[in-house]
């Protein structure tokens, strides 16, 4: 099981019960839960301990208590970051408000923030590769440290990045809202050739098919616009982000562009599959 967060039918066999024996008690409040955003019960390593030494319930299945020291309230994204500080980045990064809109903003905000000042310093050699490499990495596991348990889901998204360009890290966070909102997902990571992103919406018919890219803009592309066409006739959406969503050629037609993810979450609660 997970250190994190457990299901009910993880904490029932934990505790050697049947999962309506774990609902029961959740309901009665006795057992404290917490409801992702798609409004399942999870439970805490702790919370399940509690209430097992009240109960007099086996504890040696159940998972181990993680102690961790918040950081001080001074302590920044991006100087946790630039001093390797793992744990300080998790509980930097986590959400601590209610609503998808509002956990969308935070990210565009505080990630966002941190990962500026991560590359604009980086391209002026105040920071080095390895530096770059080790936070971006300890900021790759804190996000999907957040992401939900897997679930069925009838709507499914591919995320990628374009060829030449290797800075997938944006694209976890796409990912976090889109399983969020209860899509199924599946990253196909940096630099994917156009005729491997071709046949991925070929073989899996996504909804929904998302890139991202730290420069150019893909209308320039006659290989994005030619994809962006093929996508369109299987009923796939086309959306980007990162510096493609930027520019002053104004939005051409077949694809969707976002520059936070605020209004990617917005737009995608009102999305419907064709």
């Amino acid at each position: 099981m997970r250190s994190e967060l457990v299901t009910s039918a993880q904490a029932a066999s934990a505790f050697r019960v049947g999962v309506s024996s774990i609902k029961r008690w959740t309901d009665e409040g006795e057992l404290e839960a917490v409801r992702t955003p798609g409004g399942h019960r999870r439970y805490s390593a702790a919370a399940l301990r509690r209430f097992a030494d009240l109960r007099g319930l086996p504890t040696e299945r159940l998972p181990r208590v993680r102690i961790e020291v918040p950081p001080p309230a001074d302590v920044t994204l991006f100087e946790a970051l630039a001093n390797g500080d793992a744990m300080a980045v998790r509980h930097l990064v986590e959400p601590r408000i209610d609503g998808l809109p509002r956990r969308a903003a935070f990210f565009d905000r505080v990630v966002g923030d941190a990962l500026r000042e991560i590359g604009y310093r980086w391209e002026r050699s105040r920071l080095t590769v390895d530096e770059e490499h080790r936070a971006s990495a300890i900021i790759r596991e804190a996000i999907d440290a957040l992401r939900p348990p897997p679930r069925s889901a009838t709507k499914r998204a591919i995320l990628a990045c374009p060829p030449d360009e290797e800075h997938e890290l944006p694209l976890h966070l796409v990912r976090l809202v889109f399983e969020w909102s209860n899509w199924e997902t599946e990253l196909l990571g940096a630099s994917l050739p156009w005729d491997a992103a071709r046949h991925a919406v070929a073989s899996t018919r996504p909804a929904i098919f998302a890139f991202s890219s730290r420069s150019g803009d893909p209308y320039r592309s006659r290989d994005f616009e030619r994809f962006v066409r093929s996508c369109n006739d299987r009923r796939t959406c086309v959306i980007v982000g990162g510096e493609w969503a930027r520019g002053g050629l104004g939005r051409p037609a077949g694809y969707v562009r976002f520059r936070t993810l605020r209004g990617f979450e917005r737009w995608l609660r009102t999305f419907r599959p064709r």
